[in-house]
C-alpha cells in the first residue's frame, strides 16, 4: 500500500504549490496560462536527475510514445490553466475533479484492463464525491452556469485522463524511471515548440523582464515543490490502480482548506476562505467522505 502514502505526499506537496501559484498568477509576469505552462515545462529537464537510477532506451517505437505523452501533458496543462484564467478556480477543480476520475476509470477498464472490488469501487465512489464537496463552490449562477472556455474545461478533462493512462501505460511496459523521464522529454520539448510562433515567443521573453526577483523566487521554489509532488504522484501510479491514484485528488483539497484556515487571516488575499454554517457543513461532510475513502483502501 506505498503508493497511498505516496499519493498522499504528493497531495501535500501540490496543497502548498497551489497556495504559491494563487499569489504567482494574480502578478502580471506570470499571470498568463501560455507562459505559466511553458516554465512548467522547461524546468521538467530538471527530470534528467533521475537518469542513473534506471533510465534505459526505450527503443524507437516506445520513445515516440514517451514523447507523446509527454505533449499531451503539456496540452492538459495549459488547458486546465486557461480554463481558470477565465473562469473561478474553484468551479473549474470541482468540475476537472470530479469528472477526471471517472473518465479515469472508463478509460483504464477499456484500455489497461485495469478493475476494482466493491470495496475499492466503493472507496474510489466516497474520493471523488468528498473532493467534489470540499472543491465547489456555488454561485448565482449555479455551478455550471455563466462557465466560460466549455472547450478548454471539456478537453481538459479529456486530455488529461488520456494522459494518466498513456502514463500508466509506458511505465507498466518500459518501467518507471525510463517511462517518466522520456515523457518529460517530451514535456520539453512541447515548451521549446512554444517558441516556434513569434507572439508566443514574445509574451514569454516580455514574462521573463516583467518577473523581479522574489516572483522568480518564487516560482522556482513552486516549480521545485511540483516536481517532488509530480514524482510521488506517477510514482503512486505506477505502483497502484491509474483509477484510484487519481480520485485521492480530494486529499489535497483537504490540505488546502486546512492552509485556509490557518492562513487566511494573515494572507485573505491569496487564501480568503467565507465559512457560513452551510459552507462548514458542507466541508465536514466532504472531509468525512475522503476519509471513509481512504479507510476503505487502507484496511
Amino acid at each position: 500500500m506505498s503508493w497511498l502514502f505516496l499519493a498522499i505526499g504528493s497531495c501535500f506537496l501540490y496543497a502548498i504549490v497551489t497556495v504559491i501559484n494563487k499569489f504567482l498568477l494574480g502578478q502580471r509576469a506570470t499571470t498568463r496560462p501560455l507562459v505559466f505552462t511553458f516554465w512548467l515545462g522547461v524546468l521538467s529537464v530538471f527530470t534528467l536527475v533521475l537518469a542513473p537510477f534506471g533510465m534505459g532506451w526505450p527503443g524507437p517505437a516506445a520513445f515516440l510514445f514517451d514523447i507523446f505523452v509527454g505533449l499531451v501533458y503539456f496540452v492538459a496543462i495549459l488547458y486546465t490553466y486557461e480554463a481558470m484564467d477565465i473562469n473561478e478556480a474553484s468551479r473549474v477543480s470541482s468540475l476537472t475533479g470530479g469528472l477526471t476520475p471517472i473518465v479515469v476509470l472508463i478509460l483504464s477498464y477499456l484500455f489497461l484492463f485495469e478493475s476494482l472490488t466493491i470495496i475499492h469501487l466503493a472507496a474510489f465512489l466516497l474520493l471523488v464525491l468528498g473532493g467534489f464537496l470540499i472543491s465547489v463552490r456555488k454561485s448565482r449562477s449555479g455551478l455550471a452556469g455563466g462557465l466560460k472556455g466549455f472547450w478548454f474545461i471539456s478537453l481538459s478533462i479529456i486530455l488529461g485522463a488520456i494522459y494518466w493512462i498513456l502514463a500508466k501505460y509506458a511505465f507498466d511496459s518500459q518501467g518507471f524511471v525510463t517511462g517518466f523521464v522520456w515523457s518529460r522529454m517530451g514535456f520539453v520539448l512541447a515548451a521549446g515548440l512554444v517558441l516556434l510562433r513569434p507572439s508566443w515567443r514574445k509574451m514569454i521573453f516580455i514574462s521573463e523582464k516583467q518577473a523581479t526577483p522574489k516572483i522568480g523566487g518564487l516560482f522556482v521554489g513552486s516549480k521545485l515543490l511540483a516536481a517532488g509532488g509530480s514524482l510521488f504522484i506517477h510514482l503512486a501510479l505506477s505502483l497502484g490502480n491509474a483509477a484510484l491514484v487519481n480520485a485521492l485528488q480530494g486529499v489535497q483539497y483537504v490540505f488546502l482548506l486546512i492552509f485556509a484556515v490557518i492562513l487566511s487571516k494573515k494572507f485573505p488575499q491569496i487564501l480568503e476562505e467565507k465559512m457560513t454554517r452551510g459552507i462548514l457543513a458542507q466541508k465536514i461532510a466532504a472531509v468525512l467522505l475522503i476519509v471513509a475513502g481512504l479507510a476503505l483502501i487502507a484496511f
